[in-house]
């Protein structure tokens, strides 16, 4: 079932992805016993979680130019995900649209893009990102960012128990970018803030 999961070449329903999401995170948020031979990379189970995360965020008319328009996903700073995201990303689609990667370097030029991957290169400037995407219906997420949920950041993947993909969540944050998360990702998370 994960090799189907991680097959860049299964195409799926959208209630057969729902259960094979759920069954994916169930055995690597630790619900379940990982079976000792199925190792997959931490990048592998952060980019399956983002797909997660953007398939249970409800976004507004407004985020997109049209009703066909891909769901833009910038990943700002260093890209720790390489070929890995587009190979997962290359047939999959969420409520019909299907998903495109941008890389830059300057939040600016990322404009436009409905979910941002913020990378750890950029912990330095994180005030001045999350101030500029906050304007826009925008899902901010941030590798393992110090502070990054108690600045309005919305979702963060964290380390817990030697474990690089728990995240924690400001719910607050997403209303103010006028997002809905699903309360499934309430359950799931590590911790909740709002904001100051």
């Amino acid at each position: 079932m994960l090799k189907l999961l991680l097959s860049k070449k299964t195409y799926r329903t959208p209630l057969l992805s729902k259960i094979l999401f759920v069954s994916f995170l169930a055995v690597f948020v630790g619900f379940i016993a990982i079976p000792s031979k199925a190792q997959y990379s931490p990048t592998q189970m952060k980019i399956a979680l983002m797909v997660h995360f953007i398939e249970h965020t409800k976004f507004p008319p407004e985020a997109f130019k049209s009703p066909k328009e891909m769901i833009q996903i910038g990943i700002l700073g260093d890209d720790p995900f390489g070929d890995e995201l587009e190979s997962f990303l290359v047939h999959y689609k969420i409520n019909g649209r299907g998903l495109r990667v941008r890389r830059k370097k300057n939040a600016s030029d990322l404009w436009g893009c409905q979910v941002i991957y913020i990378s750890k290169s950029e912990q330095d400037k994180l005030s001045d990102i999350l101030d500029y995407f906050r304007r826009y219906p925008t899902l901010t997420i941030g590798d393992n960012l110090k502070n990054f949920v108690e600045q309005c950041g919305i979702i963060n993947f964290v380390t817990v128990d030697n474990k690089p993909y728990r995240f924690e969540l400001n719910i607050e944050a997403a209303q103010k970018s006028n997002l809905v998360l699903d309360v499934g990702l309430f359950r799931m998370a590590q911790r909740i803030v709002a904001c100051p």
